[in-house]
């Protein structure tokens, strides 16, 4: 048990004077009336928006290298809507074409033929996701499957597939790999690379599965692209939400995110277009990244694992949406039995020996499941509730997370309170995406939130909205309103006892949404001023809260806490002026400050906004910088 340190040690109350304002009295209280603080309360929310998985945390270099983008025709090959386009050389001439026969596996049956009528070299060109970087003295694989057509007779006969694995270690020049077939050559692109698969002579031959991935410790990190993942390490996460948000429903039937098909070898793993989409900017999910390699990043980052799974309908803000027989809805509870079995089940189960197969025999330890995602109204409940029974049947230690639909105080919100209990959720999913004032004026929102008779609150997707023309970048001021609603979370954290911000990753020039938490391109990647708010929360959690009252001014706000025996406080500054602090406390103190101008953004070439930390010793009074989140701690 972790010793309570009576609020005596502060010899007294916090005193704020901002300039030009009125006296601002922050009181802490007793720890002993406090309460304990969840470890679970600061987490992570991943979704595959804005390029998250395929271009951001898979490390694949290829765009489209198992070929299966499914587009309309159209008459030329092009990099958007192919991933590929042709390349010809020395007088080579080839019919390009997709074909389906005798696949590799059937749930990718889709490969690329060449058909070579030519005596030079003819074949299809890969830039990548908007760009191929590579670095020298950095380890590659290079894997591809091909084979060879007989073209004497009417119809070609296919020989058997053959497998390529190669390793390389770039060293900054020109690369070409000799096969029967003709070559494989990477080559300089300026800062870039190309990729380039090439036949010689008049032949006909398949390829599928085709990638060129780095390997080392610098690039890669549990699977994943090493310097993303460090960013999600370094927030030390409770939990990870996967894999979302709207993908898990998309708009129908044909393209929900059903989990059993994004395991196993990746050759099986069906390629679906993404929910998030756009006319002109197709976004496909391979499942590279699948429910197997989610569970294995929740295990790289000492994090709970909270997968989000279907109710029985598909997204609502999509109509008409597509629903099942509410007597049906066992089908979907069944999904979700598998997929507890697949993270915990003994090897010798069905799932479990998927997952043992896969090389993690270990159960993964799942304790909670997501049902339904920003869903509402009857149409969500008379789903969700059977399913929810079934669960709680089989596997009544599994903690359940319910939905309160898209907004946090309309009709559909208030329905899904009403109706929801304990019996049918252990935990409510609130989401809100508002403007600077909203988050300013709900930093008491959860103060008087039933603490007995309902379930407790997740603050799933939340995000401060602040709008300059038509842009919402992430500014500090948006990063200061959030970390204003935070003291709330964590005051309250005897009901808030879940938050993850949203979204989390957006590459530079292929973002649906705006603003989020980490933003990256093909190199590079940065962190945010909300970034760092989220970080500080989480770093300096307490074990348990001090009670605190702020009285006087305007627009300070405080949550305090006990951490390993020391007193931990979280100011902030919502003001545009400086405020002096008389704290009553007198000794060491190692002082955090994010702050900055109002508007100031961070880039991939410089973070202008980050943390400052300083070790003082505190003789009874602090100012607080204008716009600012301050964290102290009493060493």
């Amino acid at each position: 048990m972790k010793k309570i340190l009576p609020i005596a040690i502060l010899s007294g109350a916090l005193t704020t004077f901002a300039q030009g304002a009125a006296q601002v009295e922050i009181t802490l209280g007793d720890a002993q009336d406090g309460h304990d603080v969840p470890a679970s309360l600061w987490g992570i929310f991943f979704e595959d928006i804005n390029w998250g998985a395929d271009g951001g945390l898979n490390p694949e270099m290829l765009a489209n290298g198992g070929f299966d983008w499914l587009q309309a025709d159209h008459e030329k090959w092009d990099a958007v809507n192919d991933g590929w386009v042709g390349d010809f050389r020395d007088g080579g001439m080839a019919r390009l074409s997709i074909q389906m026969n005798a696949p590799v596996h059937p749930n990718t049956a889709r490969h690329l033929r060449i058909e070579s009528f030519g005596k030079g070299l003819a074949g299809v060109k890969n830039h990548g996701l908007d760009g191929m970087w590579l670095d020298n003295g950095e380890p590659y694989a290079l894997t591809f499957n091909w084979r060879i057509l007989d073209v004497s007779a009417i119809d070609y006969e296919a020989s058997d597939w053959r497998s390529e694995n190669l390793s390389f270690v770039y060293s900054g020049t020109d690369l070409s790999f000799e096969f029967p077939f003709g070559f494989v050559k990477i080559e300089r692109d300026g800062d870039k690379a190309t990729f380039s698969i090439l036949v010689t002579g008049r032949r006909a031959v398949e390829f599928d599965n085709v990638s060129l991935m780095p390997t080392g410790p610098n690039k890669v990190r549990a699977g994943m692209r090493k310097d993303l993942v460090d960013h999600l390490a370094a927030l030390k996460p409770a939990f990870v939400r996967f894999p979302g948000g709207c993908i898990v429903e998309e708009g129908d039937f044909q393209h929900w995110y059903d989990w059993r098909r994004t395991v196993g070898p990746k050759v099986r793993r069906e390629c679906i277009l993404n929910r998030w989409t756009r006319p002109g900017h197709p976004y496909w999910e391979t499942f590279a990244i699948g429910y197997y390699e989610y569970f294995i990043l929740c295990e790289e980052l000492g994090a709970e694992p909270l997968p989000i799974c279907l109710a029985g309908l598909t997204c609502q803000y999509q109509k008409p949406e597509q629903r099942c027989a509410v007597e049906d809805a066992d089908y979907f509870a069944n999904v979700v039995l598998e997929l507890i079995e697949f993270a915990n089940g003994p090897v010798d189960s069905k799932w479990g020996a998927v997952r043992a197969q896969m090389g993690h025999p270990k159960p993964f330890n799942l304790k909670m499941v997501g049902i339904g995602n920003e869903n509402w109204d009857a149409e969500f409940f008379d789903r969700a509730e059977p399913i929810c029974k079934i669960i709680r049947e089989k596997y009544p230690e599994i903690k359940i997370v319910g939905s309160s639909g898209p907004a946090p105080d309309d009709n559909r919100f208030r329905y899904a309170w009403n109706r929801v209990t304990k019996e049918s959720a252990d935990l409510v999913d609130e989401h809100y995406y508002r403007d600077p004032n909203w988050f300013l004026k709900s930093v008491n929102r959860y103060d008087n939130y039933d603490r007995e008779n309902k379930p407790k609150v997740y603050a799933g997707e939340y995000a401060c909205h602040h709008k300059i023309g038509k842009e919402k970048p992430n500014t500090l001021w948006s990063a200061i309103c959030e970390a204003a609603a935070m003291t709330g979370f964590e005051r309250n954290s005897d009901v808030v006892v879940m938050a993850s911000y949203a979204p989390l990753f957006a590459r530079l020039s292929h973002n649906q949404w705006a603003p989020n938490l980490i933003w990256f391109d093909g190199q590079k990647s940065f962190a945010t001023p909300n970034y760092y708010v989220q970080q500080l929360f989480s770093l300096y959690r307490p074990d348990r809260t001090v009670p605190v009252t702020v009285t006087g001014g305007e627009h300070i706000y405080a949550c305090a806490g006990v951490k390993d025996g020391k007193i931990v406080i979280k100011l902030v500054n919502a003001n545009e002026n400086e405020t002096s602090v008389k704290l009553n406390f007198k000794g060491d103190a190692r002082v955090t400050v994010l702050s900055g101008e109002q508007n100031a953004v961070n880039s991939i070439d410089m973070e202008r906004v980050k943390p400052v930390t300083t070790e003082v010793s505190l003789d009874g009074s602090i100012s607080l910088a204008p716009l600012s989140l301050t964290v102290v701690e009493q060493k």
